[in-house]
């Protein structure tokens, strides 16, 4: 199967959206598809590697050497295009599963506090912050991004049962549309564990700290984002 093909039809159409690292990962993920196609390796197995894949990186991001982390960084954006991975192969062989859906979910529940964990280690490693500050940022994003996650799974659940959206989407204008993007990119996960090494990188070539301000930026922003969900979706239940 074509590049091109998985592209243009197995691809979902709404890729684009409010997760950035999707213009990078399904332009690399049609380059493996065709491989677990063939090989007639099952979606949920690919989810498996995905998980393996996330375990690694954070493993090795959080290990001091340079090298490992540089191999932890590729892991870790290895994890986000089997992420992609599965969701092609399962489209292309037409194999799903309600417990593939529940693997997925479980894959990330996993993956993102080992990242978020092995970010804080690899900031604390730097000698330069507050390890309070670190661990309790950190410690705020993973409870953040479980309560989001979670909120997201209930809305499915009931959306499932009761036949109707618990939240109903109201319009958004240029302003409300620039705005939504711009908490988009820091509270969908998958932007900042893939983002989030690029900036260490740097930091340590330019002597900077954008991967702190990043950490916080997002860990603020997902928290607040958390509360108000929170929030709606409680009032939205307790209304009906």
């Amino acid at each position: 199967m074509s590049y091109r093909t998985i592209r243009s039809t197995y691809q979902p159409r709404a890729w684009a959206g409010d997760v950035a690292v999707d213009h990078y990962a399904y332009r690399l993920s049609p380059f493996l598809t065709p491989i677990f196609v063939d090989a007639n390796i099952a979606p949920n197995t690919v989810t498996i590697l995905m998980m393996a894949a996330g375990l690694v990186g954070s493993l090795l991001f959080a290990m001091p050497p340079i090298a490992l982390k540089a191999c932890g960084l590729i892991f870790i954006h290895l994890w986000y295009v089997l992420d992609c991975c599965d969701g092609e192969t399962a489209r292309i062989t037409k194999r799903f599963s309600k417990f593939g859906k529940e693997m997925d979910y479980v894959a990330h529940v996993v993956n993102h506090p080992l990242f978020n964990l092995a970010f804080a280690v690899t900031l604390v490693g730097l000698g330069r912050y507050s390890v309070s500050l670190i661990l309790f940022a950190s410690l705020l994003c993973i409870s953040a991004e479980l309560v989001l996650r979670n909120i997201v799974s209930f809305s499915y659940l009931y959306e499932l049962k009761m036949n109707s959206p618990v939240l109903k989407r109201d319009r958004r204008g240029i302003l409300k549309k620039m705005s939504f993007q711009i908490v988009c990119f820091f509270s969908v996960y998958p932007n900042f564990a893939l983002l989030f090494p690029l900036a260490y990188f740097a930091d340590l070539y330019f002597d900077t700290s954008v991967a702190l301000y990043y950490l916080l930026a997002h860990t603020a922003v997902s928290s607040l984002l958390a509360l108000w969900r929170s929030f709606r979706w409680v009032s939205a239940i307790v209304s009906v």
